[in-house]
Parts: C-alpha cells; structure tokens; sequence
C-alpha cells in the first residue's frame, strides 16, 4: 500500500507501518498545496492519504 503522511501526521507512525511505501508531502515537494489540491494529487498519484 502506498500511503501519503501531509504536515499534521507525527513521522515517528512511519515505524508502525513497516512493511508499507509511505511518502510525505514535503517529500513529494506538495508542502505549499492549497486545501483541496493535497488530495487531488494524491488521488492522480495512487496514494492513501
């Protein structure tokens, strides 16, 4: 499963989901997105957010 974290999830979950593809949208280079466009992109991009 591909799973997107935005600025508000604590990192440290990333240990608990070991085993998953998690990106963060600071990674992604998403941090300046507008409400709404975060989860568009995220959709087009095939991951859970």
């Amino acid at each position: 499963m591909r799973i997107l974290f935005d600025q508000g999830t604590p990192a440290p979950l990333r240990r608990h989901l070991a085993g998953q593809s998690i990106d963060t949208a600071y990674e992604r280079g998403w941090s300046d997105l507008r409400n709404g466009d975060l989860p568009k992109n995220a959709e087009v991009a095939g991951v859970l957010l």
